[in-house]
Formats: C-alpha cells, structure tokens, sequence
C-alpha cells in the first residue's frame, strides 16, 4: 500500500454537497468517539481555509515532525480553535521513544494524546538529545506513511506507485500557506535524515548478503588496519625511545675513557705502567690514538670482518638486532653498536640491549662523523683478555711502542704497523699481516689471546684467515689505497705464515726505580687535586710522564748499594776485610742525585732491597724522602749562617769542656770530672756534647779546620754566635720547614731531615746560592700527543739564599780534603783523588768535590753528602728500624758509596777498583763536559790571617769577602 498521502488533495476535504469526506477510517471513528461528536460534522484543520483556498484547507505538519502533534477543539462561533477546558477529555502521558517503535513495528497507531487533548508539561523531564530526536522523527515520519496507506484503502482509493520522497518542511512558527495547484502536485523531497536512515539500512543488507567473501574481506582490511596501527605505534614509541636514550648517548660519547698512564725515564725507557683494576670486568689496559694515526689497511681490515657496511649504514643493521634479540647470545652489530655496547659497559644479551645500542647508535651517526665512531671504536674495543684499545695490542703483540718527543705529538705503536724492528724496513705484506689479526681479536677476545697459549694462537689465526678472506671478497688493497694492488691468495698466504712464526709473550706488569716511581705518583696525585680523586685521575687519566731520572743510574744505585752492603770488601780506615750487613749490622741505604744547577732529580733509591721484608730493610719504605737526623751534615748551615754575619773560614774557635746552661740546671753545682760532667749530661742536667770519641780538644781551631775534624763544640757556638732563629730562617729558605730552634743539639744536626732534602740545600752551595726546587718530572702528555707540561730547564723554579760569595766560602772549606787528613788519615773517598793524585794534598786541585760526613748517636745514621758544580749526592746508610749499627763512621759507612755514585754521575768509572760494572753512558745536560772546578765568584779574595786569633795579619791564607776582613784591635 501506498504511503504517499497528499493532504492537501480535493479528496481529503469535507465536501459542501454531502459527499463523506474522506477522514482516513480508523483515525476519524477514534477521534469522534474520544469528543462525542459525530464524525461527519468534523471540521477543517485550524489555519485552514476551505471557502477560499481552492485547494481547501491545509494541515499544520510542525508538530508532527517535531515528533508529536497537538490539536485544539473548534469553537461554535466561527470555526476559531479554543483551548481544551479543564476536566475536558483525558491526558495521557508521553510515551517512550521505545512504545513508539514498537507500535510502529506492529502497524499500529503510536500511543498518543487523543483529540482535544494535549501533553501536560512536565517540568521534571531531561531534554531530548539529539540522537533522540533524530529517532523520534524516523519513528514519526514512518507512522504517517502506514496510516495514509491505511487510509486510502478505507476510502476506496486506488493505492498507486509511491511518489519520491520530498522534503516538505516548515517551522512550527510559520503560518500556514495557500499552494497553488502546481506547487501542491509537487512530489516531497527525501531528508537528509532519511537518506542517511536507508543507507544505513541497506549497508547492513549488502553486509548479510555478502557471505564469506566479505567476511573475509573485512578480516583482511581489519588485520591490515592493526598492522598499519602497529606499525605506526611501534615508530611512535620507537622514536620516543630514540629521544629518551638521547642524553645517555651524548654522556656515553663524551664519557673519559679510562686510559694508562705510563711513566718513562728521562730516555723514554718505560718504568711502570699504571691503570686501574679495581673491576672484576673491565679491568684492562687501554692508550688513545687518533683516527688518523690509525693506518688504512688496518681501517679496512675491521670493517671487512665487523662491518662491511660501515661507511654508508645509518648506526644499525635492523636484522642482525632482531637475530640478536631472539637467540641466546648477541653478535652481528654494526661498529657503531659496538662502540656504545663497550662503553656502557653492557654484555647483557637481551632485547632490550639491542634496542638501546641500536637507539644510541643512530643518534651517535648523527651526531658524529664516521672517523670519529671509528677512532672510538679503535679505543674502546677489546683486543685480547685484558687489552682494550688496539695501540696496547699493538705493543703486546708486537712490540711497537711509542715515541714522544719534547714539543712533538707522540707517535703512536699502531702509526708504525708495517715497521718491521729487526730490520728497521718498511713492509707492507708485514702491515697486513699485523692489521688481519688484530682485527680478528675483538669478536672473543679472551679466547683468541695469543699470548695465554698454543690453542689461542691458533684459534687466533683461523681467525686471521676469515679476515683475509673477507678482504679479498670486498676488494680491498694491501695498504688500503684505492691505487695500490689487491690483496691477492699470494698476498694473504704470506701474512698467514708471518703471523704464524710470531711469538707472544703474556703482558708482564713490573715496576723499575720503585721507590721513585711510587714518589712520582704521590707528585702527580697530588697536582690532580689530591687525595682519593687525584689518584683515581692518575690511574684513568691516560698521562705520558717523561722523568728526570736516568734507569740506568739507578741501576749502577743498586748494584753499588749491594755490593757495599751485601757484599765482603776492605773496610776505610780499620783495612778489614768483612761484609757490612753481618759484622756491622748496617742493612739499609737510601741515595738521592741531583743536578746542582737545574734540580732535576737524576737519580733515587730509598732501600737496599725493594723486595725485603727485613725489618731492618723494610724494603718498600722509601728512607729518601723520609726524615732521619743528619749529624754533622747540618753543620754548614750553621757556618754559612755566620758567614753572611761577617765571619770566614779563619775565624778562631775554641774546642773545650763547655757546659751549656738549661732551664734543668739553674742552681746546680758544675762537677769537677769529665766522668761527672758526661753523667749529668746524660741525663740533661746538663747539656756538655763532645766531639767524635767522647773527646775535647781544648785548642783553638779555624772553621776550616773545625768543618774538616766535625767538632761539634764549634759548630755549638757558631750557632750561638749567629743566633738559633737565624739559622732556622736559613733552614726555612733552603727548603727545610719542618725545623724547630728547640735547643743548641740543634745545631749539630739533632733534628731530622730527609736525604731529599739535604741534597737540595748542599745543591744550593753548589749553585752558588740558589735553590734550585727539586724536580722529578720534566714532560707530560696525554695519550693523544699534547704537551701538557715541560720543564724548562734553561727557567728553574727557584730562589736565592746565599750571596755568590758566602756560597763559595763553604765550598772552599767543603773542598779541602788535605784538611781532612787529621781525621780520614790515608782515606780520600771524599775527594777525586783515584783521578787526580794532586787532590789527596792540594784542594786546589783540577777535580775538585766538595763533601761532609755525618754520624748520629750510637750510630743509627750515617750520612755523606757533596757535590760538584753539576751533581749533588746525598746517601744515608742505617736500618730502618732505627737499630744501632756496630763502629761505622762516616768515612766507613756512606762515603765509599757516595764516592762511587758521584764520580759515575759525572762520566768517570773506575770498574776495576769498584767490581761495579759501570753499564752504559749517561746522557745528561753535564755529560759530554763536566765542571771540574769551582769559579771563585768576583768579591772574594784570599787575606792573610792569623793562625792563633783569625784577626786580619799573619801567614795563614784565606777566603775572605771584600771589605769584611777582621782588623787586629
């Protein structure tokens, strides 16, 4: 049936001929019987104007789409609608969208308000949404198509074909308006809300009919659309992921490598490597080198084995990390994975490694060009079970080694590749074949090490040969030039068998001159900031320290220690022949050298046995740089003290029973014996010292000759004379601060001072007065070749203390060895006289050394300490436990060992007589032409003075200052 119903067709009209108007049936009957009126006597709709519209009366359709309709009662008078009365007809609540569309579904009329009637309002009820109206209006619109079918066949109408639907809408404030009979004929347009309502019906008809050809197409774009979805996440998350591991790359990259640091002798002979081993994992030796040091054939082969791709990927292999990340162990990684997994120090072998190295590794390809990654990689990869980086390689495996030079750039092992050290030619099959098998470590380091043994090595070179091979199938040249030949079978053949015939030696960690490497180290620390952080910057901080010493002095330090020592020989002055350490209980020494005018240290030994657990060796505490009482080798400071006063080398002092006052013996009655006086002496009530033997020589002696017999009362009252705190202001200047005037014993050397030390002040007599600042290390570089200090020799750290002319006055009397023949007798170990006989009677000699012995109470030290105008020596012999040795004095003790070291410090050896070998020349700034004497500075002049007062006159000569020489009164 048709649901096309014209309201506005003559059909639908009351007729004024009593025709029955056709009220659509069902509709009317319910109407009239709801009002009481008859239905035939039903009137126009209100609005509507049916004597002068010719097309009669029009329906009101607002409401309706509205989704509901309201109709008012006509009045009697005039057709005018009234409102309904009250108690007039029934109200009927509104009914659910849901009644609505089950009446609709069932063809029957929605339950509604009847006729005369409309909705309450209800103030309580929510507002529509919009999908709600939307169904209302559906709803509506269908109703009214089924009953105007409905209709017509009531009324005997032909149900015709259904006209389009048309759009016939008018808000429900505009009147109503009179259609000519063209625009009333004019079928309704469908709404856009209906078109979309039967689109929608009809896609899901097309989608139960589709079968499974659909389903599956749908399945299909679904799965698709997750994948898309996926994808796109994965990107997202991925690139989010990439942002995040952004600052952890950029720290890793510019992370400090922990690096050696080595230490060499002046020579460049390497004296010990330090690195920190503190991990359990990383633990290992490592040296930086620059890209460019790194030769090419050693570039291709890497990439050859680890990354053909290298140059041109973007950080990453995406199916080597998927592989990785499924299997149960890593591999397959680009170089650039490579460098980040070694510096973050992540073996882990998971997916979640892999996604990070491969995050970082794109942002380093970014960010830095592909030499760089290649330089990091050189650096950081391993290359053998405790060998990072390939210069250490280089050096382990093959023996290249460094050079560095002052003001150059080091020149790295790895630069010298194909070097061959035997023949000293270039070879570039060599090159290759060190370059294969390098390349061939970092895949299992641990268990391709040659040098742990026979099954390593050979796994090493199967290694080799998948490098060569890989080589050869990427066309690479011998050299890595694009112009040079390629590597042929032939070629790799050759570099198989040299690798073969190699021999690998395990890394040997050793330590040569300890005692002063290990006072290097305290040096460098403590320039690094001190403490635990200074420390940790020198064994991480890849340094390069070229030192003062020569190895091969300390050396000829050691052997002459232990021959002295250790060893049986012709003792000075007695002529026995014993061996100190068991007849005289002497086990230790210490000896320090120094270079008189520039300070550097040129040699240092602390103990007579680095290695002995002797108490009385001690072997590892270092007696060098550790303080002792020095005896009558502190008794020139005393006289250059009063020198600078006015005194000289002729000035007369008695040597005699001289009991000094102290707070202990104000009151005390003074004894009358020696025995007495050496009793209450003992026990500090008095202070009487004597000299060498519990001796007084109660005769007047000059300075010379008090320096040259180590009188003690002498060397007393010059102090006194000068005054204690001058002479600990001269002590303070030299160098020497941590003295103290804490009494007159002071003064004959009762306080302690280290070997270091002295050697430095006596090398300020030597420099005609200035003090030169002890040095130890002359160059430092970094792993990369900068310099980062050098010592300027020709630019000394130091200071003035004495004047030129006091200076040379305690250096005249240093040097008078026939003044010493009173003591030594026949001994001239203090003097060159083994070269120069003249110097055994005359201090005027061509070879002249200036030297001073010293021994403490009941002989726990003994010293001798001199130098020439180029070296200073100091040695001290004793035990370090601080036990008495049995009658050693000083000529006895340290002076044949210094006499020995001095004259091999300055070029002359007397083999024969030492049974020291005298090893290899030394190479420092005095060698090539020593200076032999001592200049007399301008301002000093030689005066005749008096043998029995020192005043000005007389026969005796001596060195006096100009204008200061004493008058007689």
């Amino acid at each position: 049936m048709s649901d096309n119903w014209n309201p506005n067709s003559d059909a639908n009209q009351s007729s004024e001929n009593n025709r029955p108007p056709k009220t659509g049936g069902l509709l009317s009957n319910f109407k009239a019987q709801q009002s009481g009126r008859d239905v035939s006597k039903s009137q126009p709709l209100p609005g509507a104007n049916s004597a002068s519209s010719p097309a009669g009366p029009q329906r009101n359709n607002s409401s309706l789409l509205r989704g509901g309709y309201q109709q008012y009662s006509p009045s009697a008078q005039g057709g005018q609608p009234v409102p309904p009365q009250a108690g007039q007809g029934m109200q009927q609540k509104p009914q659910s969208p849901q009644a609505y569309n089950a009446a609709n579904q069932q063809g029957l009329p929605a339950p509604g308000p009847q006729p005369g009637q409309q909705y309450p309002r209800q103030p309580q009820a929510q507002p529509m949404t919009a999908q709600q109206r939307h169904r209302m209006l559906s709803n509506a619109v269908d109703m009214m198509r089924r009953w105007s079918g409905k209709m017509a066949a009531v009324a005997g109408h032909q149900v015709q074909p259904p006209a389009p639907y048309m759009d016939h809408y008018r808000p429900p404030s505009t009147p109503a308006v009179e259609m000519s009979p063209s625009s009333a004929s004019r079928p309704w347009k469908r709404s856009r809300t209906l078109r979309i309502n039967q689109q929608i019906r009809q896609r899901r008809m097309k989608m139960h009919q589709g079968g499974p050809k659909r389903v599956l197409v749908i399945a299909l774009l679904s799965l698709l659309g997750l994948v898309v979805m996926a994808a796109f996440g994965s990107s997202a998350y991925g690139y989010g992921y990439y942002m995040q591991q952004q600052p952890r790359m950029e720290e890793y990259a510019n992370q400090h490598i922990d690096q050696n640091t080595r230490i060499y002798d002046r020579n460049g002979v390497l004296l010990y490597e330090a690195y920190d081993n503190t991990s359990s994992v990383y633990s290992g030796r490592r040296v930086t080198v620059r890209y460019e040091d790194v030769p090419l054939v050693m570039q291709n082969a890497m990439t050859s084995i680890e990354d053909k791709t290298f140059w041109t990927n973007s950080g990453i292999d995406p199916l080597a990390i998927v592989r990785a990340g499924t299997s149960s162990y890593g591999g397959a990684s680009t170089l650039t994975q490579q460098v980040i997994k070694n510096l973050t120090r992540n073996n882990a072998p998971t997916y979640q490694r892999k996604l990070t190295e491969a995050a970082m590794a794109i942002g380093l390809t970014q960010q830095y060009s592909k030499s760089k990654i290649m330089e990091m990689y050189f650096n950081v990869a391993p290359f053998g079970a405790q060998t990072y980086g390939v210069e250490v390689a280089t050096e382990d495996y093959f023996g290249l080694k460094p050079s560095c030079k002052v003001d150059q750039v080091c020149v790295p092992g790895i630069s010298k590749l194909d070097y061959d050290t035997k023949t000293k030619k270039h070879d570039p099959i060599l090159a290759l074949a060190r370059a294969s098998f390098l390349a061939g470590q970092p895949n299992a380091p641990s268990a391709t090490d040659p040098t742990l043994g026979t099954d390593n090595k050979q796994r090493a070179l199967d290694r080799q040969k998948l490098v060569l091979n890989a080589m050869i199938n990427q066309g690479m040249t011998i050299d890595g030039k694009p112009d040079s030949p390629r590597i042929t079978e032939a070629d790799a053949k050759k570099a198989e068998d040299l690798m073969a015939k190699q021999t690998f030696t395990p890394y040997k960690h050793f330590m040569l001159a300890p005692h002063f490497v290990e006072y290097v180290i305290g040096q460098m620390a403590q320039a690094l900031g001190g403490g635990n952080a200074g420390a940790h910057a020198f064994l991480t901080g890849g340094y390069n320290i070229r030192t003062s010493i020569d190895i091969n002095l300390v050396n000829y330090i050691q052997n002459e220690v232990t021959r002295h020592i250790y060893q049986p020989d012709v003792q000075k002055v007695t002529g026995a022949y014993v061996t100190l350490s068991e007849n005289n209980n002497v086990h230790d020494a210490a000896v320090v050298v120094m270079d008189s005018k520039t300070g550097e240290i040129l040699g240092m030994n602390g103990s007579a046995d680095f290695n002995s657990q002797d108490p009385r060796v001690n072997g590892q505490y270092n007696v060098a740089i550790h303080a002792r009482p020095p005896g009558s080798t502190f008794k020139p400071f005393d006289y250059a003290t009063a020198f600078q006063m006015g005194w000289n080398p002729g000035i007369m002092i008695h040597d005699g029973e001289t009991i000094f006052p102290t707070h202990n013996n104000v009151g005390q009655m003074i004894p009358t014996t020696k025995e007495d006086v050496l009793a209450m002496s003992d026990k500090g009530v008095f202070y009487a010292p004597t000299d060498y033997g519990q001796l007084w020589n109660n005769a007047d002696y000059s300075v010379r000759k008090s320096t040259a017999g180590s009188l003690n009362i002498a060397a007393i009252k010059t102090m006194q004379f000068a005054g204690g705190n001058a002479v600990l202001n001269t002590m303070q200047r030299l160098g020497i601060n941590d003295q103290v005037n804490d009494g007159l014993a002071w003064a004959i050397g009762a306080r302690d001072i280290t070997p270091l030390q002295m050697a430095n002040a006596y090398q300020t007599f030597a420099n005609n007065g200035v003090r030169v600042q002890p040095q130890s290390i002359l160059d430092v570089w970094d792993n990369l070749g900068h310099n980062l200090f050098h010592y300027n020799l020709e630019k000394p750290v130091s200071g003035r203390v004495f004047s030129p002319q006091v200076s040379y006055l305690m250096t005249s009397v240093l040097i008078d060895e026939p003044d010493r023949l009173v003591e030594f007798s026949g001994d001239h170990d203090l003097s060159f006289t083994d070269k120069d006989s003249n110097c055994a009677v005359n201090y005027y000699c061509e070879h002249q050394v200036a030297a001073k012995t010293g021994t403490t109470d009941s002989f726990r030290d003994n010293w001798t300490v001199g130098y020439t105008p180029d070296v200073t020596v100091a040695v001290w012999v004793g035990n370090a436990d601080n036990s008495p040795m049995y009658q050693v004095i000083g000529i006895t003790g340290a002076a044949p060992i210094w006499h020995n070291v001095i004259e091999r410090a300055v070029g002359y050896c007397n083999e024969a007589i030492d049974g020291v070998p005298c090893g290899p020349d030394y190479h420092f700034r005095f060698s090539q032409n020593p200076t032999w004497k001592f200049p007399v500075p301008t301002g000093v002049t030689q005066t005749p003075l008096s043998a029995a007062t020192g005043l000005q006159g007389g026969g005796q000569m001596d060195y006096v200052i100009d204008g200061q020489a004493p008058l007689q009164p």
